[in-house]
């Protein structure tokens, strides 16, 4: 009876998105843009993320780009999924990018966390 309300599973899931569920994930808002062309931006060059503004965290806005980073214990693997978010509703994502060590410290730097790759 309780197998009626249980979710279902999907068996074809992204093995990446599993691999980043165990990953260490920081959250960091940018203030909004065109999030197709900021996906079409980090496709070409992961070193697009430095383009963006990073939003005060007391002044959070009605709109704006949430960057959900993913990185192991040493630095090695990390990754990046952008989300647009509207009067607290989530209105778009895009798939997840790698990034590597120097544009990951160059993009937390921005924001005042100082990683050592």
């Amino acid at each position: 009876m309780f197998s009626l309300f249980s979710k279902k599973r999907s068996s074809k899931k992204d093995p990446l998105e599993a691999r980043v569920r165990d990953m260490k994930c920081r959250r960091i808002s940018y203030v909004d843009c065109d999030l197709d062309e900021l996906a079409q931006d980090m496709e070409r060059d992961p070193s697009a993320i430095l383009g963006l503004t990073p939003v005060n965290y007391y002044a959070v806005k009605n709109e704006y780009i949430s960057a959900l980073i993913y990185t192991n214990g040493d630095y090695s693997e990390n990754y990046v999924r952008f989300k647009r978010i509207s009067f607290e509703k989530l209105t778009g994502e895009t798939k997840i990018y790698a990034l590597d060590g120097g544009v990951l410290s160059k993009a937390l730097a921005k924001v005042g966390i100082i990683i050592k790759v």
